[in-house]
């Protein structure tokens, strides 16, 4: 196992060790239950709710990008319809603007 210090974390540790005649690996082990990081960010709980909706947006920018793709692929852009296609993205953006503004109160 390894992990990242500085060098004056490593001298301190390996100092310690010395002035406990015991090798760092075992202090090391004594002291690792009692560190805490101060990386990990606390992650609020998520509303059910609002990871089913976005769920369900991510389903249909799926859906779109398919058909986007199958069109160029079989290049018949010009039989899409662009009208549909723009609809569609106007109605996420606002089902997207939505759950923005419901996040916020």
């Amino acid at each position: 196992m390894a992990f990242r210090c500085s060098a004056s974390e490593k001298a301190r540790l390996e100092a310690e060790a010395r002035r406990a005649r015991r090798p760092l690996a075992e202090l090391l082990r004594e002291r690792l239950p009692l560190v805490r990081s101060g990386h990990r960010k606390v992650v609020p709980e998520a509303d059910p709710d609002l990871l089913v909706a976005l769920s369900r947006i991510g389903a249909n920018l799926n859906q779109i990008a398919r058909a986007l793709n199958a069109a160029r692929k079989l290049e018949v852009y010009d039989r899409l319809d662009t009208l549909a296609i723009a609809a569609s993205l106007v109605a996420i953006e606002r089902q997207l603007d939505g759950l923005r503004e419901d996040g916020r109160s």
